[in-house]
C-alpha cells in the first residue's frame, strides 16, 4: 500500500493520497476545510440564482431543476439493512428521524420527498438513495465550484490546490500585498519571539452584577440606578493586522540606553524587548481588574501554566515595544533591558485586510461573510503557527515496512488499528 497522508492528529487527517500508477495520484481533500457549512445552508445561498448549479443541469431537465437544487432528506437510521433498499415506498415521516441532531424532518420536507419519488419514477427506496447520492455530489460539486470562481475572481487563486483555508488565505495574502517576508535565520532570536506568544486572555473579573432599574424585577427604589453594559469588540485581529508590521532586516540591536517611549509607532524600524518591569504598588487598585502584561504560569495549586494577569514584577518579559509603550504610559516601569531585536516594518497587510472587510461588507448571505472573516483570522494564526507541533505519520501494512519505521530515530509512537494496518508516528 502507498498511501500518504498530511495528520492533524493520530485520528484526523488533513489529506491522504494514494499513488495509482507511477506519476500519478488521486488525493482526497475535504471541503469542509474550506467551507465550515452545512450543505444545506450552502445550497440555499446559491438557490437565488440557478445559473450557478453547472453541474447540476447537467444531469437534471429546467423541469426537475427545483426539486434537486436543495438538500434532500434521507431517513439515514431507518436503513440498517440491505432488505430495506428494496421497500417500494418511501417510511412513514417518523422514520426519518435522526438521533444525531435529536430532530425530526418537518412536514414540508417529507412532502418535498414524496413529491421527487413521484417525479423521478422511484421504484424503490435503492432508487431514492442513489438520486439522493447523487444530488449531493452534485450540489457540493456546485457549491465548491462557485467558490473556487470567488478565489479566482478576487486572488488569481484556485482553492483546488490548497488543503484548508488557512493555507489559501496566506497565498492569497502573499499575492495580493506583493509583500517579501524576509525568514528568521538566527534560531535564538525565533524562540525569543516565541516567548513573547502567549494566548489571548480569558477572565471573568467580576463574577455578579445586578442592574438596579425600575423596569427590572427586583428594583430598589431607595437604592442608586446601575446599568449593565456588553460589549463586543469585533475583527480584533484584523485591527492588529493594520498596524506596522516587522517583514525584514532582522537584527540584535546593541544600543540598551534605547528610549521606547520615543519610537514612532509607524516608524521604519520596530523593535522587541526582554526586559525586566516593575509594577509600583500606587497603581494596583487602578489595574485590579485587568493588570498589564499578562504571563504564563501556574497559578496557586496548580500544576498547569495558564495566562495569567497579575500585578507581580515582570523578569526577563519579551514584549512588542508598542505593547511595553502603553504599559508604561500607564504607570508601569521598565527597570532593566536585557536583549533588544530591531526589525524593518510598515502597514504592508492593510491593503489585504480592507479587501477582505470590503468584500465582508457586500457578502450576501452569512457563509460569504464568516469566510472572509476567516480570510483575515486565519492569516493572523499562520503567523503564529508553530511547524515543529506538526506531526508525520507514515500507515503500514506489513511487519518488514513497520519495523523500518521502529528502528528509526525519529520514532515517537504508533497506533495500531488493525493486524495489518499501523500509523508509525515519526
Amino acid at each position: 500500500m502507498n498511501i500518504d497522508v498530511i495528520p492533524n492528529s493520530c485520528e484526523k487527517y488533513i489529506t491522504c493520497s494514494k499513488q495509482i500508477k507511477d506519476g500519478f495520484y488521486v488525493k482526497f481533500v475535504d471541503t469542509f476545510r474550506f467551507m465550515s457549512e452545512s450543505l444545506a445552508n450552502l445550497t440555499n445561498n446559491l438557490a437565488k440564482d440557478k445559473s450557478k448549479f453547472r453541474e447540476t443541469k447537467k444531469y437534471f431537465s429546467n423541469n426537475n431543476l427545483n426539486l434537486v437544487i436543495r438538500k434532500g432528506v434521507f431517513p439515514y437510521e431507518y436503513i440498517n439493512c440491505w432488505e430495506k433498499l428494496n421497500e417500494t415506498s418511501l417510511p412513514p415521516k417518523s422514520k426519518f428521524y435522526n438521533s444525531l441532531t435529536d430532530d425530526h424532518i418537518s412536514k414540508k420536507d417529507y412532502i418535498h420527498a414524496c413529491e421527487v419519488w413521484k417525479k423521478f419514477n422511484i421504484k424503490t427506496i435503492g432508487e431514492y438513495s442513489d438520486l439522493y447520492l447523487l444530488t449531493d455530489i452534485l450540489l457540493l460539486s456546485d457549491v465548491f465550484e462557485n467558490f473556487r470562481d470567488i478565489c479566482l475572481k478576487t486572488f488569481n487563486l484556485d482553492a483546488s490546490y490548497y488543503l484548508t483555508a488557512p493555507s489559501f488565505a496566506f497565498d492569497a495574502m502573499l499575492r495580493f500585498t506583493k509583500v517579501e517576508l524576509e525568514r528568521l535565520k538566527d534560531y535564538t532570536m525565533l524562540l525569543m519571539i516565541e516567548d513573547g506568544i502567549r494566548g489571548g486572555i480569558c477572565q471573568s473579573v467580576r463574577r455578579y452584577a445586578k442592574a438596579n432599574l425600575p423596569n427590572v424585577d427586583g428594583y430598589d427604589e431607595e437604592k442608586p440606578n446601575v446599568y449593565l453594559s456588553y460589549f463586543d469588540c469585533v475583527n480584533l485581529y484584523g485591527k492588529s493586522m493594520l498596524a506596522s508590521l516587522p517583514y525584514k532586516d532582522f537584527e540584535w540591536y546593541s544600543d540598551f540606553s534605547l528610549n521606547i517611549m520615543m519610537i514612532d509607532d509607524n516608524g521604519p524600524y520596530g523593535f522587541i524587548l526582554e526586559v525586566d518591569v516593575d509594577y509600583p504598588e500606587n497603581i494596583h487598585d487602578a489595574h485590579s481588574d485587568l493588570p498589564f502584561l499578562p504571563q504564563n504560569s501556574c497559578p496557586p495549586n496548580s500544576k498547569v501554566k495558564k495566562l495569567l494577569t497579575t500585578l507581580h514584577h515582570k523578569k526577563n518579559y519579551v514584549a512588542h515595544y508598542r505593547t511595553l509603550k502603553q504599559a508604561v504610559n500607564n504607570g508601569l516601569k521598565i527597570i532593566k533591558i536585557h536583549r533588544v531585536i530591531r526589525f524593518k516594518q510598515s502597514k504592508w497587510m492593510l491593503p489585504y485586510v480592507m479587501k477582505c472587510t470590503s468584500m465582508r461588507v457586500k457578502a450576501n448571505n452569512e457563509f460569504e461573510r464568516q469566510f472572509w472573516k476567516l480570510m483575515v483570522n486565519s492569516v493572523y494564526g499562520k503567523c503564529m503557527e508553530n511547524p515543529r507541533k506538526r506531526m508525520e505519520i507514515k500507515l503500514v501494512t506489513s511487519d518488514k515496512m513497520a519495523c523500518r519505521y521502529l528502528i528509526k530515530p525519529n520514532f515517537k509512537d504508533r497506533t495500531i488499528y488493525s493486524n495489518n494496518l499501523m500509523a508509525i508516528h515519526v
